[in-house]
Formats: C-alpha cells, sequence, structure tokens
C-alpha cells in the first residue's frame, strides 16, 4: 500500500502533523493504490479532529475509492456518529452510492447504526 505522509499521519489521528504537512503544500487528495485518500483514512477511523482540518484544507468531501466508497460510507460502516455528522455538515453527499449500490442510509440501515440513520433520514423530512 502506497501511503503518504499525510495519509499515515491522517489514518492515525495526528492532527498537528497534519496541519505541518498541509502547510507544506501536501497534496490533501492523494490516493493509496487502492484509492483511500487522507479524509478517508480519518473518517473511517473517526479522527474528527483531522477530518475538520481537512475539510478546512478544502479537501474534495465525496472523493471515492476504488470500489466507490466516500469518506462517508467508511465514517457510517464503523459507526463514527460524529465523524458523519461532521462530513454531513460539511455538505458531503449522503446520496452517493458505492459502485455496489451501497448509499450512507442503507449502510447505517444494515449495519444497525441507529443514530447515524436519524441523521440520514432527518435531512429527507
Amino acid at each position: 500500500m502506497t501511503f503518504t505522509p499525510l495519509s499515515r499521519a491522517a489514518q492515525i489521528g495526528h492532527v498537528q502533523e497534519v496541519l505541518t504537512l498541509i502547510e507544506a503544500g501536501a497534496d490533501i487528495d492523494a490516493c493509496t493504490h487502492i484509492g483511500w485518500t487522507p479524509l478517508s483514512m480519518a473518517a473511517g477511523n473517526g479522527h474528527d479532529g483531522v477530518v475538520k482540518t481537512l475539510i478546512a484544507a478544502n479537501v474534495d468531501i465525496d472523493k471515492t475509492d476504488d470500489i466507490g466508497w466516500t469518506p462517508l460510507l467508511k465514517a457510517t460502516e464503523y459507526g463514527h456518529e460524529t465523524t458523519a455528522q461532521i462530513l454531513i455538515e460539511a455538505g458531503a453527499d449522503t446520496n452517493k452510492a458505492s459502485y455496489s449500490g451501497l448509499t450512507p442510509l442503507s449502510l447505517a440501515t444494515m449495519k444497525g447504526h441507529e443514530t447515524i440513520l436519524r441523521m440520514l433520514t432527518d435531512l429527507r423530512i
């Protein structure tokens, strides 16, 4: 797997290192060989501070990996409620489906993540 210093810092939740790398000109949307971005890694691990930092740097919030998963799908899969809320409030596409047809709503339903499910259904009311 090809990790950049930024993707590694995002994956383990090091906010200050992420900030330093962004200020030094790191590519905030760089992907690993399977399409994982720093944002998707931070979202999948529930690193809210890193997610907020990347959003503030104007990251592509809906960039998908090689199977069409967005950062919101990754946060939803692992039940990271605050992360999902941050992404939704920042304008993540709540209807964007993976290549296999999974949406955040269908995934939250499948995984039984009721709080995220409520967040997503409240948007539809």
